[in-house]
């Protein structure tokens, strides 16, 4: 087998690759968010809670950005690329688009877990100032500031045809190498949520001492397993796209081996993939809530049984304690009882 046909066989392996990964990505992602999002509007127990309300946000960034790559990839299978090498105009807006939705999501992230943090703290000033006006403020603040940084340094984009969307400026090809992927996209979002989510996970672990009704500390406990569970994800696909882009900044392949460019795409198409993975797979713990009506009851049963198909296939995981339930079970019990004796 001749040098050429190895790399003619990569490369078309790398683009097949990306195809489908995205299609099945963008598939799992897009069911499993709109589970989630399903799911804490509808039963009642979620309801008016600041981690649940960030849940959601973070849920709907999810989705547009599955749809923002999913339609990326699809213009690629059908173009050949996604057309902003030949239009300076969606270069832009592709650079925008991508770097705000990827922002919102690692801040929501960070959110969820401080949320967490003040929320299972001992301190009542810090429980105090867990509130779901604060929780809006946040967000929107980083509703804010993400488009506004993206805008910035978006504009100076630019189409280069039959090479790709790039900036040209050396100061700007220094931000993105050495900052803005590797440390605001990568060091800043793992350090924070996973020191904070250590802190709460430790703070959950002595929630027994605390003068609290039963139910609300194994809500407390379910949501901060939760929440260390979603940072691990983060942690997990993150920290090889951390590590490619050092590896990018650091070993510049010659132009002219094609060999070694073909090898590379290759990677580059399985980092990204895994990196996406961070938008689409997830593992909830979710608690449902008392069942007052029929109607509620029947459907938090079929979430339940349509989160275990889900988890089957890795995109979604509902986990309900069967002592809640009993205990919940046991309430409505009496408290029909209670009302027919009255």
């Amino acid at each position: 087998m001749t040098s050429s046909s190895t790399i003619e066989i990569l490369l078309t392996i790398s683009q097949q690759y990306t195809i489908s990964s995205s299609f099945i990505i963008f598939l799992i992602g897009l069911i499993g968010n709109s589970l989630n999002i399903l799911v804490f509007t509808k039963l009642r127990t979620f309801q008016n809670n600041e981690c649940i309300f960030y849940l959601i946000i973070e849920s709907i960034i999810n989705i547009s950005y599955l749809i923002y790559n999913f339609v990326l990839r699809l213009l690629t299978f059908l173009y050949g690329s996604d057309l902003s090498p030949y239009s300076s105009i969606w270069c832009k807006l592709r650079t925008i688009i991508g770097q705000t939705l990827l922002l919102l999501s690692f801040c929501v992230v960070c959110f969820v877990a401080f949320d967490q943090f003040l929320s299972t703290s001992y301190s009542i000033y810090l429980r105090q100032r867990n509130t779901l006006k604060t929780a809006w403020r946040l967000v929107i603040t980083a509703t804010c500031l993400s488009p506004s940084h993206s805008i910035i340094f978006g504009i100076f984009f630019d189409a280069i045809p039959q090479v790709d969307c790039t900036v040209s400026q050396a100061i700007l090809i220094r931000y993105y190498s050495y900052f803005f992927y590797p440390i605001l996209c990568g060091f800043c979002p793992i350090l924070i949520s996973g020191s904070v989510s250590i802190l709460a996970y430790r703070n959950v672990r002595r929630i027994i001492r605390r003068q609290l009704p039963i139910i609300r500390r194994r809500l407390d406990r379910q949501l901060t397993k939760f929440v260390l569970t979603r940072v691990i994800f983060l942690i997990i696909f993150n920290i090889p796209f951390v590590i490619y882009r050092i590896y990018a900044i650091n070993v510049i392949i010659n132009p002219n081996n094609s060999m070694g460019l073909a090898i590379e795409r290759l990677i580059q198409a399985i980092i990204g993939s895994i990196f996406n993975l961070n938008f689409a797979v997830k593992s909830y713990f979710y608690i449902l809530e008392k069942f007052w009506i029929k109607k509620i009851f029947f459907l938090g049963k079929f979430l339940y049984f349509f989160g275990f198909i889900i988890k089957i296939s890795s995109t979604s995981e509902i986990c309900c304690d069967k002592k809640i339930l009993a205990t919940m079970e046991t309430t409505i019990l009496f408290q029909s009882k209670s009302n027919r004796s009255c």
